[in-house]
């Protein structure tokens, strides 16, 4: 008993000890010791030698107000010899800062002189950190909730296991680097260079808009990115989009460890504010909006007529239309196969939607480029030549040609580009929706395609019995089950409501109590219940498709329910021919043409 309690009080002074050692020893003045040791054996006269015996340990402090926030800095109170170039070998803390020609840095007379000096810049200005931290662990903002841990050095106990060791290096620096220095040329900020080109060739800029950058509206803005983002999600939205945000349309690129890791830097660098800019630059980047530095980095091309073909190809190379599309060799495993375009769609199609992909495709999420109209029409020209149609030799082989992109290898429409489509493709494994419908109308949906959709008109590629060959293909290999012969029904060819002020609000009436929940009130499919429903419902404000369907269809799919989709048949629940005549009259007047505009749909 006495050897158990004389252990247990050992352990306990043990612990106080070490407790009391902490509290009044700290890490930081071990360090400043260490190091007035280490000097005065290195002096070389006795004067030195009694400089230093005179310095105690204290707290050093910079406090810099010339960039941004005003920044108390603690870090030298550590890293007391990072301006003593003798600890040039030594480890952490007690070591020199390295010194950079890159950053400015010069040696005259066989010493270094700094370009930033410590007294003047501090340290978290370039490194990032929390300044008036003293131990390590806060310091370098180890801890989850601190929002800019040390660049390059620190990783956090809460950001991703496998993307943690890519999130480390002295690379990350340029992105605070670039804060003062933004000459594209500029030898410090190769990456961030590196970074800014991608942002440009994988056609980044198209979607996101970065203030004096770019002007792309579909994304998010990413003018004060750096500021908002640690390096983990800057890394895990640019490799895996999903796996941050479940409902993001943003594509997954194919790019390599390298190339994502100058993207992150590059938007790690904005911040919403450069330090070298004047106020007067930043109200001329604000009076144009950046469409000006958008054009400066991608240039416009002269077109001239006799070469229009080949400069029109170029373009769609060199302004990374393959980042997404399909041509030849080349796939970005995003969007459409474009390699025989020209038999798919005509020159009035492709170039309204290169100016305006929304004008062609309302749920489109192709941006809109600003490119000149010289450009557009030589790049239409050369996708309108694209008309070498692949081998067609029977059912199977022209759905795998065709039709496998969306609709996928198993028919069940998850293609490898259909995550990116809406509406999403069609389920071909559905023998309720497919029997459902006449060998006319799939024959029909396959050579003249589905208006307002990624469903492509195949009819100058396939003749009549080309199509039923690939439709009796995918009755075979998917749906699985025999074609059936299809129940009569009462269904009026022609609206037997007259269009009106009155049957338009009756309707909207009846579209609130009785539709809102799946396709929206808005009645752009994106109701309250769409998250759960596949394929999604219907977007009524698709003019393109709803004018492009007559009223028969309409009341079909209104009385009767799509089969193999949430629409239910309203027959069952009331409807009669007089309330759904109401209904086709309000979802005709929201979709009336359009008078204009930039993003304005349009219906030849």
């Amino acid at each position: 008993m006495r050897i158990a309690l004389a252990i247990g009080t050992f352990f306990i002074l043990l612990i106080h000890g070490i407790v009391f050692y902490d509290q009044f020893f700290h890490r930081w003045e071990r360090n400043q010791t260490a190091y007035f040791d280490q000097a005065r054996a290195m002096a070389k006269s006795d004067a030195e030698r009694a400089a230093l015996s005179d310095r105690k340990p204290r707290i050093e402090q910079i406090v810099v107000s010339n960039f941004g926030e005003t920044r108390v800095d603690r870090c030298t109170t550590c890293h007391i010899a990072s301006d003593d170039p003798r600890f040039s070998t030594y480890a952490e803390p007690l070591k020199t800062h390295p010194y950079s020609i890159a950053m400015g840095d010069v040696q005259k007379n066989g010493k270094w002189e700094r370009r930033h000096k410590f007294s003047e810049f501090g340290c978290t200005v370039c490194h990032d950190g929390q300044g008036r931290g003293l131990e390590p662990k806060y310091s370098h903002g180890e801890d989850e909730y601190w929002p800019d841990p040390l660049l390059g050095h620190t990783t956090q106990d809460s950001w991703r296991k496998d993307y943690a060791p890519k999130l480390k290096g002295k690379e990350y620096l340029e992105a605070n680097c670039a804060q003062c220095h933004t000459d594209p040329g500029f030898a410090g900020t190769a990456t961030v260079e590196k970074g800014r080109k991608l942002f440009f060739a994988t056609n980044c800029y198209g979607c996101h808009r970065i203030e004096g950058l770019s002007d792309g509206t579909i994304g998010p803005d990413l003018t004060e990115v750096g500021k908002k983002w640690k390096l983990d999600y800057l890394w895990g939205r640019i490799a895996d989009p999903r796996a941050i945000l479940a409902t993001s349309i943003m594509p997954k690129f194919n790019l390599k460890d390298d190339e994502i890791k100058a993207l992150v830097i590059f938007l790690k660098s904005r911040k919403g504010r450069n330090f070298a800019e004047t106020e007067i630059q930043r109200y001329k980047v604000k009076l144009t909006g950046g469409a000006e530095l958008v054009q400066a980095t991608i240039k416009p091309v002269e077109i001239k007529p006799a070469e229009m073909l080949k400069q029109g190809e170029k373009l769609i190379l060199d302004r990374a239309c393959t980042a997404c599309h399909k041509l030849g060799a080349r796939d970005g495993g995003i969007a459409p196969d474009l390699s025989f375009e020209g038999s798919i769609k005509d020159e009035q199609w492709i170039s309204a939607h290169f100016k305006n992909p929304k004008s062609t495709m309302p749920d489109s999420i192709m941006p809109t480029f600003r490119f000149t109209d010289d450009e557009f029409k030589a790049m239409t020209a050369y996708l309108v030549s694209l008309k070498t149609a692949p081998a067609l030799t029977n059912g199977e082989a022209t759905y795998k040609a065709l039709c496998l992109r969306c609709h996928g290898d198993k028919g069940d429409g998850n293609g490898p580009i259909a995550i990116h489509l809406d509406p999403f493709p069609r389920d071909l494994t559905k023998a309720g929706f497919m029997n459902s419908k006449s060998d006319t109308r799939l024959v029909n949906s396959i050579r003249n395609g589905v208006a307002g959709t990624s469903m492509p008109a195949w009819g100058k590629m396939l003749d009549e019995e080309q199509a039923k060959g690939v439709l009796a293909y995918i009755q075979t290999a998917f749906t699985k089950e025999p074609r059936r012969e299809l129940k009569a029904r009462q269904i009026p060819e022609k609206n037997p409501i007259a269009m009106s002020a009155e049957s338009v609000a009756r309707g909207e009436a009846q579209f609130v109590n009785r539709c809102a929940g799946c396709h929206g009130k808005k009645a752009d499919g994106k109701g309250p219940n769409s998250l759960d429903i596949q394929p999604k419902p219907r977007n009524l404000r698709n003019a393109r498709f709803v004018d492009s369907v007559d009223d028969r269809r309409l009341f079909e799919a209104i009385l009767y329910g799509v089969q193999g989709t949430a629409m239910p048949s309203w027959i069952d629940y009331g409807l009669n021919n007089n309330d759904v005549g109401d209904l086709v009259n309000f979802i005709r007047a929201i979709n009336q043409k359009p008078k204009g505009g930039q993003n304005a749909g349009t219906n030849q």
